[in-house]
Order: structure tokens, then C-alpha cells, then sequence
């Protein structure tokens, strides 16, 4: 069910009184009393599909609530109800606060229905184009992440490791609209396909490489960028991309703001290079901690709080036919001539299962797999908390499913 919540502001107790006694039948209306009640009830309750409030109103007028409900809440649709309609308050109250009608008081109770359910039908449409965009570019990116296994197997594992550590960050410190950034996260490394195999492989083994090698390494975040930038709604993707590099000190660059989720991507990418060379998760992170000023204090402390809770892993092998759709590869797969096929990291969907079938099949691989399984949780001796409140309960259950089966364990 669609969200039809309305909230009407005001500071006059018997106008809300008797707006719930003329309305309430039809409308699922809250009512608060004045702007830092609305806000506290937006903070609680929220959010809601409509806010109609009053202009004038002591402590905090209508302009300056609709614009902070605007910011907190952008999806909601904003209505200005006031008995003062002066010409100069109300191009503020539509330039700052966006507001989508203007009701003069005294205002009937026909007109305010029909502005309440034109609003309602407004919130919709918007909640539906939101959803219609982001599911259809979680498809799109979905099929062009897969793709980008086939093509190169390194690229696409280094990204699937990135978004799983920035999915873990995200759990803990939620941010607006995170799902641009899972979405440069599982395209990090899309500019690494134009580079050769084997300096991509040395690139991230950590090996030296030439002058003009790592001049061209240096390149794939922008190249990337300019790949997504042509696509609508990923301008903002493409610049978390670009300056996924870039120093946490640094504000602009060339003029345009740095996203302050490019402080997640790096943290994340910085992590998983750590990772590859470290005994452990818990080796990496301390080695990352050598340098923790380059970070965001509040980010790092949930990837702190992820790999303590949720990266004890061990490693299994399996036979293929006892692999199942979800495992995580714990090393590189590579051909009997050395061609690497997927990498460390890969989350194994169903075509890359069926993908692995025909390598088994034509005889290019033999043996078991080695995979990712999380070991039992262990105890934690303080629960998450990035700013020191009240901590949040993080679940503990295993992002990957334990086999159903016997299983030989692996030297870690």
C-alpha cells in the first residue's frame, strides 16, 4: 500500500481540530503544532506523502519548515495554507520550499479535498518513477556488472569485493539515496577492462609496473565516468566513480564537488587491496589503521564494526555439483593453461555457475572449488555505535549460505 499520510501544520489547535473533524473521514491525517513538532514527527513517524503547513507560525514560519522538509524528505509533496498571501512570502515559499500549492485561508472544504488528493496523486507519481528508475538501473547494472565478468574476470571481482565491503559500511551508517553508491561500487572498476590483463594483474598484486602502465591506471575511474555519464540519472554515479582516488581533504576538483560517498568507495577499495596481501580481514584493517587519519572517522568505524562481526570467514572446497547460486570464489579460478576465468571475490550467480559447467565440461578445469563461508559470530564486546548515541542492532546472520553437506576445510 502506497503511503497517503498527511500532516497539517499550524499553530492554532482549533484550525487542526476542526481540518481532522472535516477531513479525517477521507484522508489519514496527523496534525502537529507548530514546525519543530512537525519535524520531530516527520524524525518519528515519517515520512509522509503530503505536509500542508501555515506560513506564519511562531518560532519557525512555513517557508523555512517546507524547506527543511525538503531536504530531509524530498519525495514529500509541499502545500503552503495560509490567510497571508503576500506577493513577496509567497515566491519565497515556492522558490525555498518547493511548494506544489498555494491555499489561501479561508479555504473550503471542497477545494482543500481536491488539493489534498491532487497531492496525494502527485506523491505517487513520484514514489512510482523513483521505484521505475532505480529498479530498472539495478537491472541495467546488474546485466553490465555480469558482462564485465565475462570480459574480465579481474576487473569484476575486485568490484563484487568493493560493493560487498561497501554494503557492509552502508549497514551501519546509512546515507540518502545509497543505491548511487552501490551502484558506483559494482562499476569501480569498469574502466579497468581497457587495460591489459597482465597489468591489471600487477596493478593489484601489488608488483611495480612502468611509468606509462600506471599513467593508464590512473585513467580508468575517468573513463568509466564518461562511459556512465551519457546514461540519464547517473550523472551523479559517474562522479562517485571519477573521484573514488581522491584525497578525503580535497573538496573540488577542476570545479565540481567531490561526493562524499567517493570517502565509502575508497575506504572500500583501499580495504580490499589491504585484504589480498593480509593473513586476515582483521590483519588488514589493523594495517589500515596505520594510515587512519586518510579516512572518514564515522565510515571507518563501520568498517571497523563490519569486518570484527561479519568478515570471520573460513574457506571450504567443494565438488561443482556442490556449489549452489550465492557462494563467494576465496581465490582466483584459472584454466589449465593459466587463463584467469573469474576472480577472487565473485559472488557466483546462476550464469556463472553454468558458465563453470562448461569449463568442467570441455576439461578446462578439474577439482574442487574453494569458497567463502562465514564462521560462527563470535562475541562482540560493544554494539556499534559511530557518534556515540544509543547503538544500533546490527543482525548477524550469514550474508552467505553454509552448505548443506559434508565439506573439507582448507588451511586459511
Amino acid at each position: 500500500m502506497s503511503n497517503q499520510r498527511i500532516l497539517f501544520v499550524d499553530d492554532d489547535a482549533n484550525l487542526l481540530g476542526g481540518i481532522v473533524r472535516q477531513q479525517g473521514d477521507d484522508f489519514d491525517l496527523t496534525t502537529a503544532l507548530g514546525g519543530e513538532e512537525a519535524l520531530q514527527l516527520i524524525d518519528r513517524q515519517g515520512p509522509f506523502a503530503v505536509v500542508v503547513s501555515d506560513m506564519r507560525m511562531p518560532a519557525m514560519n512555513g517557508i523555512e519548515l517546507l524547506k527543511r522538509i525538503r531536504e530531509v524528505s524530498p519525495d514529500t509533496v509541499r502545500i503552503m495554507f495560509t490567510g497571508f498571501a503576500e506577493l513577496d512570502s509567497t515566491i519565497e515559499a515556492i522558490n525555498e520550499g518547493h511548494i506544489f500549492r498555494f491555499l489561501a485561508k479561508p479555504c473550503s472544504g471542497k477545494d482543500l479535498a481536491a488539493a489534498l488528493h491532487a497531492a496525494l496523486r502527485q506523491h505517487a507519481l513520484i514514489a512510482a518513477e523513483r521505484e521505475l528508475v532505480e529498479g530498472t538501473l539495478h537491472g541495467s547494472v546488474k546485466v553490465l556488472s555480469e558482462v564485465l565478468g565475462l570480459v574480465s574476470p579481474l576487473a569484476f571481482g575486485q568490484s563484487a569485493r568493493v560493493r560487498a565491503i561497501v554494503d557492509g559500511i552502508l549497514k551501519r551508517v546509512p546515507i540518502r539515496d545509497q543505491w548511487q553508491l552501490e551502484i558506483a561500487a559494482m562499476l569501480s572498476s569498469l574502466g579497468c577492462v581497457t587495460l591489459p590483463t597482465e597489468v591489471l594483474e600487477k596493478k593489484l598484486d601489488g608488483e611495480s609496473i612502468a611509468v606509462e602502465e600506471e599513467r593508464q591506471f590512473a585513467k580508468h575511474p575517468k573513463l568509466a565516468a564518461d562511459l556512465l555519464n551519457a546514461i540519464p540519472r547517473m550523472e551523479h554515479v559517474s562522479r562517485i566513480i571519477q573521484f573514488q582516488n581522491v584525497d578525503i581533504n580535497v573538496a573540488t576538483v577542476d570545479g565540481i564537488a567531490v561526493p562524499i560517498e567517493c570517502r565509502v568507495l575508497k575506504l572500500a577499495i583501499d580495504f580490499d587491496l589491504k585484504e589480498r596481501f593480509c593473513e586476515s580481514p582483521l590483519h588488514a584493517l589493523n594495517e589500515l589503521k596505520e594510515n587512519r587519519a586518510a579516512y572518514d572517522p564515522t565510515f571507518f568505524a563501520a568498517l571497523d564494526d563490519f569486518v570484527k562481526r561479519e568478515r570471520n570467514f573460513r574457506h571450504v572446497k567443494l565438488n561443482f555439483h556442490e556449489v549452489v547460486q550465492g557462494m563467494v570464489l576465496a581465490e582466483d579460478i584459472r584454466c589449465q593453461t593459466g587463463t584467469l576465468l573469474m576472480s577472487k571475490g565473485q559472488r557466483l550467480t546462476g550464469s556463472a555457475i553454468r558458465l563453470l559447467e562448461n569449463f568442467y565440461k570441455n576439461k578446462s578445469l578439474s577439482g574442487p572449488l574453494k569458497v567463502i563461508v562465514r564462521s560462527d559470530a563470535g562475541d562482540v564486546e560493544q554494539e556499534f555505535c559511530p557518534l556515540g548515541g544509543p547503538s544500533a542492532e546490527i543482525p548477524l546472520t550469514p550474508e552467505i549460505p553454509l552448505p548443506p553437506f559434508d565439506m573439507t576445510l582448507s588451511d586459511i
